[in-house]
């Protein structure tokens, strides 16, 4: 995946882009992030949820 590429470079932490437009759609960081209740998450992955588009799963036990 493109956005792997970062750490392939050996980046710890780097920002999401989208690939299309460029645009900022969260960061990421291997050595983990603070959550705003304190805890610390180890990897982490922040997304900004103003930037992304909310898309629905149908249940696997309905028919198409």
């Amino acid at each position: 995946m493109k956005w792997m590429q970062a750490v392939q470079e050996g980046h710890v932490e780097e920002k999401l882009l989208c690939m299309g437009c460029n645009a900022r759609l969260g960061n990421f960081n291997w050595a983990g992030m603070q959550c705003s209740c304190g805890a610390w998450v180890n990897p982490a992955f922040q997304l900004h949820k103003s930037r992304l588009d909310e898309c629905y799963m149908s249940s696997v036990n309905e028919p198409h």
